[in-house]
């Protein structure tokens, strides 16, 4: 049953063709989609300790299967752009990965709980922006 990127792709492509909806989808929509549908992930955890939701998540099947629809939720949109755009959502992540992996430098952030600003790290690095990855 595992399918690559690509092939996940394909099947939301195919599900958005074969209702045609895609007249109702602009990438503002598809933006405001995945916002959506991450803070309906987002309000299953709201007001709660996190320890006791990841132990609730790991013990209780069905809470389980509704952070997983709502994940699958901002997926399906997160597919839906990248395939309304035409951009290769792989080598969207892969380069975003990389840049991180320089913004997060191992020995400088091991065991760190630290949130260095993008904007700002990319106007001090400017040779690790997006445009050269």
């Amino acid at each position: 049953m595992e399918k690559s990127i690509k092939e996940l792709a394909e099947i939301a492509k195919n599900f958005i063709d074969e209702r045609d909806w895609r007249q109702f989808q602009t990438s503002k929509d598809l933006a405001e989609d995945i916002s959506v549908e991450a803070n309906e992930l987002l309000e299953l955890f709201l007001w709660k300790d996190g320890k006791e939701i990841d132990k609730k998540a790991r013990e209780d099947k069905e809470f389980m299967q509704k952070i997983k629809n709502e994940t699958a939720d901002v997926f399906f949109g997160c597919l839906a752009i990248s395939d309304h755009l035409n951009f290769d959502l792989d080598e969207a992540f892969l380069s975003k990965m990389k840049q991180l992996e320089k913004r997060y430098n191992v020995q400088e952030v091991k065991g760190k709980s630290i949130k260095i600003d993008e904007e700002e790290w990319l106007r001090k690095n400017k040779d690790n922006s997006y445009e050269h990855e």
